[in-house]
């Protein structure tokens, strides 16, 4: 208990001398000598990651599309052999939502909403797209 008590106090001091700052964004330099971007530049970033974003999960939506309809037969005929899904493919299907998540995570610490918001949308849509491939994957098996 007293070393508790002693660690509260150190805390109140050090509140103290910092003008009620905590250590951390002093060292961080989160305080006030760290700037956020201008809404332009953040509407710019998130425009352009929107259309990259866009251009990779259509790429993936289009994958999907071509495994989908390889495996598929002709109506009423089940397919002959079964395939094991190997960690490379869920490994690529789950890269785009994974490096979606990433990017979200990293434009919401550089403080640029804009561009954080779009980025989590992307990664809910990216998600879905992965779910719903991995799921196709798997009933081929």
């Amino acid at each position: 208990m007293v070393w508790w008590e002693r660690t509260r106090n150190g805390i109140r001091g050090l509140r103290r001398r910092f003008g009620q700052r905590s250590v951390r964004d002093e060292d961080e330099g989160t305080g006030a000598e760290r700037q956020r971007p201008s809404r332009l530049t953040d509407a710019a970033v998130a425009l352009l990651l929107a259309a990259a974003d866009a251009a990779a999960l259509a790429g993936v939506t289009l994958l999907m599309f071509i495994v989908g309809m390889s495996h598929s037969g002709p109506p009423g005929r089940t397919p002959a052999e079964s395939e094991d899904v190997s960690p490379l493919q869920l490994a690529v299907v789950w890269f785009v939502p994974c490096a979606l998540a990433v990017s979200c995570y990293v434009h919401s610490r550089l403080r640029m909403p804009i561009t954080s918001v779009v980025q989590g949308l992307f990664c809910v849509i990216g998600t879905t797209l992965a779910i719903g491939e991995t799921n196709m994957l798997l009933s081929f098996t």
